[in-house]
């Protein structure tokens, strides 16, 4: 099968725009202008018992990287191993990464996903009514939140992203500064 000229150069200017948006996608992690206040609503925590997450508890923390995901989302799947990476990396700056699934699942079932695809070192929690999801009017899974000490979002990205490279973990670094 022959492929025209024409289209071609559609298909590489889909695969550049496919590259650059995924080498770019870093530099959406931006600080938001009007911050948000994460909603004192229950979660589920790995024992199935209802509890609100409170960010100030822990004076030693200066945030959190909370990630939205269900079993069913495919890029969610791809990017756990990197949320695995990003705790162990940005531990020593006091900053801990922890997941919200929205998913509908057995909560056991979902743990054992979650450590099937290398996300076992994480913080669990799990909002199956979609309580947070919705008071923070999130599109779509993955989308990632940070969270700082007193409970404000100050950034959020919408999306996959490589959580445990250099650039990522620097940019998240001075979102506390």
């Amino acid at each position: 099968m022959l492929i025209s000229n024409f289209n071609k150069k559609i298909l590489l200017l889909l695969y550049l725009a496919f590259l650059s948006g995924n080498a770019c996608a870093v530099e959406y992690l931006d600080k938001i202008n009007d911050k948000i206040k994460f909603p004192t609503l229950e979660v589920l925590d790995s024992h199935e018992k209802p509890l609100i997450l409170k960010f100030n508890q822990d004076s030693k923390k200066k945030g959190f990287v909370i990630n939205f995901w269900a079993t069913w989302c495919i890029p969610c799947k791809k990017e756990l191993p990197d949320l695995s990476l990003l705790k162990f990396k940005i531990k020593k700056y006091n900053i801990d990464v922890l997941t919200i699934s929205i998913d509908k699942k057995n909560i056991k079932d979902q743990l054992e996903f979650l450590f099937n695809n290398g996300a076992s070192n994480l913080d669990h929690f799990f909002d199956k009514e979609m309580k947070i999801f919705r008071a923070l009017k999130l599109r779509g899974v993955p989308t990632t939140i940070i969270v700082d000490r007193n409970s404000f979002i100050i950034s959020k990205h919408e999306g996959i992203l490589k959580w445990g490279e250099d650039e990522t973990i620097y940019k998240i670094k001075n979102l506390f500064n």
